[in-house]
């Protein structure tokens, strides 16, 4: 427990510095990398984290085998749906943040699935 929780401060300590950088060059930028955390964040107290009622819908995200096309499409889908024009759900900024989501799981995948996900990426 004590190793999750000096894991936790480095980490949020790491994430406070880096946002701080952005808000430093570009403020909105910030904003909009806050309203992506606070999304991701009130998505574990919603109806898909509701314990033994649900389906673990997680499992399937981060399986090493389907996981990426099915990440890949949810992220296709919002922005779809963010760029369809004349529709009562075109343009809203929840579809981004959805979509900025189930790229931070695809993420979180590749990192449960391959350790060393971070030495093996080339320099783009």
């Amino acid at each position: 427990m004590e190793h999750k929780e000096s894991e936790c401060i480095e980490i949020s300590s790491q994430a406070s510095q880096d946002i701080a950088a952005i808000f430093s060059k570009e403020p909105i930028a910030a904003r909009a990398l806050s309203m992506i955390i606070s999304h991701i964040a009130s998505t574990y107290n919603d109806k898909y984290a509701d314990g033994e009622k649900t389906i673990d819908t997680k499992k399937m995200l981060y399986d090493a085998e389907h996981g990426s096309a099915i990440n890949s499409y949810q992220v296709c889908r919002y922005l779809q749906r963010y760029n369809t024009k004349g529709h009562s759900k075109s343009g809203l900024i929840k579809d981004l943040e959805k979509a900025a989501h189930y790229i931070v799981i695809e993420i979180t995948r590749r990192l449960l699935n391959d350790a060393e996900v971070n030495e093996q990426e080339p320099k783009i």
